[in-house]
């Protein structure tokens, strides 16, 4: 493209481009010393990087997965994506995932920032790796009831307790099972005020930190006697691939009418959508088809995730034709909240 300008063109946006990016030279300063507005000389520097005069490499670490991270970001729309490396044993990659997201966290949360959080193992492995080191005066609240049978580390209750111990900040517990008897019990429980607040509080969080489910008979409501086999069998007959806060999708997005869903105390899925910033965190090798599922549901802002995952992702996609995906567009504020914490 070089020869394609002009002599004093190309002169002019040597020397701009050498003050900027050598001499260290503030656009204002360039501005004076050539006589120029400081927008003539943004639109200068913009056009000396599109012609080849200035030429950028960026040495990334070579465990970076930068370019997977920009496809999933075009792919699904993403206001950002975090691929962590790839590992064999799945707790390590469970951890790899988990501080990455906890890294994250820790760069865009502020103080009076509400966050509402989900159950599941690759989120209750965020706190173990969340120290932000400095004090923050934000809440973590129970986006979706809890088991006894599960270990505490998954239970949302917990992983709230032990994210605004490492800041400082607070936890809101929702005291409610995840799933109970009846949609009768269930209409009983949200007409108690302890249940229905910390469910608003958490309808009304500007970030969301959340897990997607699988439908394998191991998978987390599974283990936590939420739902039987039988009953996850029957969801996956349905088309079901995968679940956000107990809300299951099929490969398209499409949500799936679930007979378990009034039994639900949890977030929906149009609740998460009115949340600026959804931060999906999985690492699981058998969560492609969930993962996808809920990308394509439109509720995920921010996906944290393996490489080995984001590649079969990818793929899927991919493969499923032109129509695919259909996420949302992230929020003016959700942008806002991702390029202060993209910067890193």
């Amino acid at each position: 493209m070089l020869e394609d300008l002009r002599q004093d063109d190309y002169e002019l946006l040597a020397r701009i481009a050498r003050r900027y990016y050598v001499d260290d030279r503030t656009q204002e300063e360039i501005a004076r010393e050539f006589a120029l507005s400081r927008p003539k000389v943004q639109r200068l520097l913009d056009r000396a990087r599109r012609s080849g005069i200035v030429e950028i490499h960026i040495q990334a670490p070579p465990w970076l997965n930068l370019d997977l991270e920009d496809q999933l970001r075009e792919t699904f729309r993403l206001a950002d994506a975090i691929v962590s490396p790839s590992r064999s044993d799945p707790q390590s990659q469970r951890e790899a995932v988990a501080r990455s997201a906890a890294q994250y966290l820790g760069r865009c949360l502020r103080d009076g920032t509400v966050v509402a959080v989900s159950h599941g193992r690759d989120t209750g492995e965020v706190p173990r790796f969340f120290h932000p080191g400095r004090r923050l005066d934000c809440t973590f609240v129970s986006a979706m009831g809890g088991s006894p049978r599960v270990d505490a580390p998954t239970n949302p209750n917990e992983i709230c307790r032990a994210l605004a111990e490492r800041c400082g900040g607070r936890a809101a517990s929702l005291y409610a099972p995840a799933y109970v008897e009846s949609a009768e019990m269930r209409d009983r429980l949200l007409a108690q005020e302890a249940v229905a607040h910390t469910l608003r509080v958490a309808a009304q969080a500007s970030v969301a930190l959340v897990g997607i489910g699988g439908t394998d008979d191991g998978c987390t409501m599974v283990r936590s006697g939420c739902l039987s086999m039988d009953e996850m069998a029957r969801l996956r007959a349905q088309g079901a691939v995968g679940d956000v806060l107990g809300n299951y999708v099929d490969i398209e997005g499409r949500p799936i009418a679930s007979p378990h869903q009034d039994r639900l105390v949890a977030l929906s899925v149009d609740d998460l959508r009115r949340i600026e910033t959804v931060v999906a965190v999985v690492s699981e090798v058998e969560k492609p088809p969930a993962i996808l599922g809920a990308l394509r549901a439109g509720v995920i802002d921010v996906l944290v995730v393996d490489a080995g995952n984001a590649r079969a992702v990818l793929d899927m996609a991919g493969a499923s034709g032109p129509n695919h995906p259909r996420p949302r567009a992230a929020s003016p504020r959700a942008q806002e909240v991702i390029g202060r914490a993209t910067v890193r």
